[in-house]
């Protein structure tokens, strides 16, 4: 008999909860998680430009790797690449010629043995890409 009562007693709060639930649901405006627009119904969202201004980049066309080793009768290294079109470009400090679409040719001489040449991407809101090559100049 007491396993009755407190089985209709849980089953009595249990519906007064879900009715609470369903009245609160009914006061609310926004559509519930079974709602569903009617067919018939337009929804129109603000068109905004997705599209922001492109990214900066930097890529190396030659040397196409970063590890490069060259002849000792080599004084200088050429550097071709691409970046956004705009960007200003610098090889190992010294300002690379750039084209209207991006294309770059930049010179850094290079001393025997190991060499560190900075190659440096810019753009007019103060963002940098920078990639390094490693050059070796030995027999």
């Amino acid at each position: 008999m007491r396993f009755r009562i407190g089985s209709a007693v849980i089953g009595m709060a249990l519906a007064v909860s879900m009715t609470a639930v369903a009245l609160a649901q009914a006061d609310d405006d926004t559509p519930g998680a079974d709602d569903s627009v009617p067919t018939d119904t337009t929804v129109a969202a603000p068109v905004t430009n997705q599209s922001g201004p492109p990214m900066l980049f930097l890529q190396l066309v030659d040397p196409a790797e970063e590890d490069v080793e060259v002849p000792l009768g080599t004084a200088q290294l050429t550097v071709r690449g691409v970046t956004l079109p705009g960007a200003v470009v610098s090889v190992d400090g010294n300002l690379a010629e750039i084209d209207d679409q991006g294309g770059f040719v930049g010179l850094s001489p290079i001393d025997e043995g190991a060499n560190e040449i900075e190659v440096v991407a810019s753009d007019g809101q103060g963002n940098q890409v920078t990639t390094t090559l490693f050059v070796v100049r030995n027999d």
